[in-house]
């Protein structure tokens, strides 16, 4: 069936819910599915929730198709990405009302990402989350549980997060700093001339007149 225009496959009571062509995932059938905008930015999230456990699952545009090249934010090599990943987890950190445990660096299909576990003020585990930036958009997976964290229950869901490799895809679309700068630099210089020639150009219109 089509749902929201992606296609998903059905079998029992799972089912494989596709963000796009490029990231997929194993879920129940009784899962939520909404489009909303946070600050003209969009966000695409599924969400499911039993007795014990709540998942949320989401992709959010991390820079839109229409930006300059030149001026990008995206990583461009491995370690603009770490330090991209950095501020990431530090608004995490900011937002997730438990207490930070740690971080790991995990890997799918060859793609870096991150996991992150956070602990109640009992330091039992109850909210753990993981994340990757590909292409242009950040894909999140969240699993909580306060009162019954299951392992083997999250790792069954993490674990089905598929990336189809049969797919163009990239994690360093930015460009360095030093052809930013040199953008810049290049676009003031060529916006100096374009003023010059008028004022030169104002100039010999104004004596003209005078004689």
């Amino acid at each position: 069936m089509f749902l929201g225009g992606l296609a998903i496959s059905q079998n029992g009571n799972k089912t494989i819910y596709k963000f796009d062509s490029i990231v997929s995932l194993e879920v129940p059938n009784n899962y939520f599915e909404t489009d909303t905008l946070v600050d003209g930015v969009p966000i695409h999230q599924i969400r499911f929730k039993t007795s014990t456990y709540h998942f949320i699952a989401q992709k959010v545009l991390f820079e839109r198709d229409d930006q300059k090249e030149s001026l990008s934010k995206l990583p461009y090599n491995y370690a603009s990405l770490l330090d991209e990943y950095d501020r990431v987890i530090a608004r995490m950190r900011n937002r997730i009302p438990y207490n930070f445990k740690s971080k790991e660096l995990v890997e799918k299909e060859g793609f870096k990402g991150y996991n992150l576990k956070f602990t109640n003020n009992l330091d039992s585990l109850v909210y753990e989350t993981e994340f990757y930036l590909l292409n242009k958009n950040l894909y999140t997976f969240y699993y909580a549980s306060e009162t019954n964290y299951n392992k083997h229950v999250k790792d069954s869901i993490f674990n089905s997060i598929a990336v189809n490799t049969n797919n163009k895809i990239s994690q360093y679309l930015g460009k360095p700093p030093k052809y930013r700068i040199g953008y810049v630099i290049s676009t003031y210089f060529f916006l100096s001339l374009i003023l010059t020639g008028i004022i030169i150009y104002t100039i010999k219109i104004y004596r003209k007149k005078q004689k």
